[in-house]
């Protein structure tokens, strides 16, 4: 191997060495330096990881309290609504932050001691997952238009109150003038006071004088009235006494102008009666050949009847009247009254006895004879009725049943004269024989419905004064149906026949007359 010349140097390797040193320095560096950015990349990934997951929470957060405020003041949607009821792990951190809004609420409103009025309580923090349906914000509107209606009413009350005020005001001005006023005539008073009580006491005795002068001569004024009132009524027990006595006398002539009038003079027997039966049954001689049918009546009188007349049944009887005074009657008394029950044969009837005054002394007997007033063999009198019939002295006018009974009789009624409407009903014809006078209104000294009563009695009289002119015979209520056997009452106490007449002496009324049904010859 050839030797190096001394005085040579390895700078080749120096460098050589020099360089890989420097190289393996660099790379080391370089090495390293990748190494620290690589791990400083990773603490900072970590570091990022975990500041992403405290702001996901910390978003978390902040969305679960926006979803709280926007329930609390009313504005949440559904889905907001939903996700609070389904919470579960945020179910403290909403009841921490409902309860830091209620005490802050209670403090802003002065409520230390307490939670927030019911008007601020909008979430109870014991039920978080329940948010509520009417938020702050309907609250704040319900209160505003509360607070609204407050103050309305306030300016309103500040309104009333200033008038109130000033009403006070003119009142306590009028007061004080009032008072003023009243002051003077306090001061006034006593001395008007005085000079009045002067003047009425000087009235009081001129009035006291003048008193005891009427008194004076209204004691002797009444002392003359007395006198003339007591020979007043002595003067009026005479009038009575001589009314009644002149009633009596009237009765009587009426009675006897009645027999010396009597339109039945000269009535022939119908019949005769055959036998008498049991059971107050008679049989008569008349029958289907005379037209009989039941229901007919008849009067029966003895077989001397026709001999010894009228007088001869006339009887002296003694009836009480309403206050139970006996006064004297002439009466016709026949031997009874029969009515046809069943009609036999051509000229045989049996006949029910309805009336026998006098049975065992004078009863009825065969051979008495049948008379009755308007029918005859085959046919009636036709008859026309005016006047009250009180048939049954019950207090009322019976005249249209009486019409109906005596037309089931066959006895014609040709026409009734309405007291209700003043007029006839029905028609008078020149087959109409007798007009019945039925009662007349019993009239007394007192009697407030004099004048009434005796309107009514006129009617009365014009209706038979127009029977009359026709030609119609005039016949009393008690001699016609006694002639007739028909039974009514006779003897009908006043004051029934005056309440019968009642509701005829107020003038025409608007009921309808009922028209009697029509009649065969």
């Amino acid at each position: 191997m050839a030797k190096k010349k001394s005085g040579e140097t390895n700078l080749p390797l120096i460098i050589a060495l020099i360089f890989f040193v420097l190289t393996t320095i660099a790379f080391g560096v370089l090495w390293y330096m990748q190494y620290s950015d690589h791990q400083a990349k990773e603490d900072a990934i970590k570091k990022a990881a975990s500041e992403r997951a405290a702001a996901q929470g910390a978003a978390a957060d902040a969305e679960l309290k926006a979803k709280v405020y926007r329930a609390y003041l009313g504005i949440a949607d559904e889905k907001d609504r939903t996700d609070l009821g389904a919470e579960t792990k945020g179910k403290e951190k909403i009841t921490a932050e409902l309860r830091r809004i209620n005490d802050e609420l209670a403090k802003a409103g002065g409520y230390l001691a307490g939670p927030p009025p019911p008007g601020l309580f909008i979430w109870n923090p014991d039920n978080p997952t329940e948010p509520p349906i009417r938020g702050l914000i309907q609250s704040y509107a319900d209160a505003r238009q509360k607070q609204a209606a407050a103050e309305k009413t306030a300016r309103d009350a500040i309104q009333d109150f200033r008038g109130a005020v000033a009403a006070l005001k003119t009142a306590s001005d009028e007061l004080q003038k009032f008072a003023q006023d009243f002051k003077n005539k306090a001061d006034d008073f006593p001395k008007q006071l005085a000079e009045k009580i002067r003047e009425i006491a000087k009235q009081y005795d001129d009035r006291t004088k003048a008193y005891a002068a009427e008194e004076e001569k209204a004691r002797k004024e009444l002392d003359a009235y007395a006198d003339q009132v007591a020979r007043l009524e002595r003067e009026k027990k005479l009038v009575e006494q001589k009314a009644n006595r002149l009633e009596q006398e009237v009765e009587l002539l009426v009675d006897r102008i009645a027999q010396k009038r009597d339109v039945f003079e000269y009535d022939e027997p119908l019949g005769a009666v055959l036998r008498r039966l049991p059971n107050n049954l008679v049989e008569i001689n008349l029958g289907s050949r005379d037209l009989v049918r039941p229901g007919l009546t008849f009067v029966v009188l003895p077989d001397d009847y026709p001999q010894k007349g009228r007088q001869s049944r006339l009887r002296r009887i003694r009836v009480p009247d309403e206050q139970g005074i006996y006064r004297d009657q002439i009466r016709f008394i026949p031997r009874g009254q029969i009515e046809v029950v069943e009609v036999l044969g051509p000229s045989l009837s049996r006949a029910r006895i309805t009336e026998e005054p006098e049975p065992i002394r004078d009863g009825i007997a065969p051979g008495d004879l049948l008379y009755n007033a308007v029918w005859r063999k085959g046919t009636a009198d036709h008859i026309a009725l005016v006047g009250i019939f009180d048939i049954n002295a019950d207090g009322r006018d019976d005249i249209e049943q009486l019409v109906r009974e005596l037309i089931n009789m066959g006895i014609p009624v040709d026409a009734y004269y309405d007291l209700r409407k003043r007029q006839w009903v029905g028609q008078m014809t020149a087959q109409t024989r007798y007009v019945v006078l039925g009662l007349l209104p019993v009239q007394n000294l007192n009697d407030p419905l004099r004048d009434r009563k005796t309107e009514l009695i006129g009617v009365i009289n014009k209706a038979v004064e127009e029977a009359r002119r026709r030609g119609v015979q005039e016949v009393g209520y008690r001699d016609f149906f006694p002639r007739l056997g028909y039974r009514v009452k006779l003897d009908v106490p006043p004051s029934k026949v005056n309440q019968a007449a009642m509701p005829y002496l107020g003038g025409v009324v608007g009921d309808e007359a009922i028209t009697p049904p029509a009649t065969g010859n």
